[in-house]
């Protein structure tokens, strides 16, 4: 399947609403463009590296088991 985009003056692109529900993207979510050895490009959802959630609970107050719930919780948005 193939999707079909606009590039602006901008160099700005609008994904079509059924590549990002395939790729489970809401809005403030980063994407990432790569090219593959055989010279053709992809886009894929950018997660965020455990070192840029460094500090996020920072003076809150948790129980065991918080962030252990808090990343099944961040788990399942992202495979919806």
């Amino acid at each position: 399947m193939g999707y079909n985009a606009k590039v602006t003056s901008k160099g700005q692109i609008t994904l079509p609403a059924g590549m990002r529900k395939a790729l489970n993207l809401h809005e403030g979510d980063r994407v990432v463009f790569a090219q593959s050895e055989d010279g053709r490009f992809y886009v894929e959802a950018k997660t965020d590296s455990l070192g840029a959630l460094r500090g996020i609970v920072k003076g809150m107050k948790t129980k065991p088991g918080d962030i252990e719930n808090w990343i099944e919780e961040a788990r399942g948005r992202r495979a919806r």
